[in-house]
């Protein structure tokens, strides 16, 4: 068992999930799927139903090949499917319209030259004025780190950089409901203060669901979802070791580590937390 010694324990530590004050809006689903069916040579989708509550912070698990890029390309609309997909009880297309459905992805493609103008493109329906937008935009990308790329051409840059900016976009946006495809997997140094922004945005209301192969990822927000041969919805403070190993995934660290100690009789409980872990065993 290693540690991974990268962003994520130090943005949990700051950013512990209160599950206390966390409240479902179970009048309105984020997204809700019924009976969804889809395939290329053989079934990726059979009748699968799941749901997504509005407001929740969501993280989309799954071995290779298990439906989560397949998933994503459904909800923005690049695969004909069979069945019924809501997103906050509208049609994708609609929410997608209203810049209610947020999209980031390595495969986005751009309209505009440069990403100026790509975000201001995003953002003219809004209303707001040109130099309120500029402020926004001139903050976010310092604060991201990309004030420098803002006016050079998209095509020349590379995936890392698209993707944040597709980040800036999106913040600015404030979409309802945003969906990450694996994108962390590109960024580095960015990826603690991408996380706060998210985190900040899913306390405002926004929906957060982040589909992703790396299980650290997991570790903070409301919920966990597994793509196996039947979906598992699971609430981040209740995983465990088992959980993981039950679905071929590897458990990330402080589940693993908390387990361990479980089963030692050093502590009571699974963890999600390092600073929670760590302040109880000190106790």
């Amino acid at each position: 068992m290693k540690r991974k010694d990268n962003f994520l324990f130090l943005i949990v530590n700051d950013f512990d999930f209160d599950y206390n004050s966390y409240s479902r809006c179970g009048y309105m689903k984020a997204i809700d799927i019924k009976n969804l069916k889809f395939s290329y040579d053989k079934d990726v989708f059979n009748n699968l139903n799941l749901n997504i509550d509005k407001g929740s912070f969501a993280t989309i698990l799954g071995k290779g090949a298990s439906g989560k890029t397949t998933l994503f390309k459904i909800l923005s609309l690049n695969l004909v499917y069979e069945g019924e997909v809501l997103v906050l009880n509208k049609s994708i297309r609609y929410c997608l319209e209203k810049g209610w459905l947020g999209l980031i992805s390595a495969s986005y493609m751009f309209r505009e030259k440069t990403a100026r103008e790509e975000i201001l493109r995003s953002l003219e329906n809004k209303g707001l004025s040109r130099s309120k937008i500029d402020d926004q935009i001139n903050r976010i990308s310092k604060k991201i780190g990309i004030k420098n790329i803002l006016d050079c051409y998209l095509k020349n840059l590379n995936i890392k950089e698209k993707i944040l900016i597709l980040f800036v976009l999106q913040l600015i946006n404030k979409p309802k409901v945003l969906i990450l495809d694996n994108v962390f997997s590109y960024i580095d140094n960015e990826k603690d203060i991408i996380f706060k922004e998210l985190l900040r945005a899913n306390k405002r209301g926004e929906t957060i669901i982040n589909i992703t192969n790396d299980a650290e990822e997991c570790l903070f927000g409301s919920d966990v979802v597994i793509l196996n041969d039947e979906v598992l919805k699971i609430r981040t403070c209740d995983l465990s070791e088992d959980v993981f190993i039950n679905n071929g995934l590897e458990a990330p660290f402080i589940v693993s580590l908390s387990s361990k100690l479980k089963f030692y009789g050093l502590v009571d409980k699974n963890y999600v937390s390092m600073a929670k872990l760590v302040n109880d065993l000190w106790e």
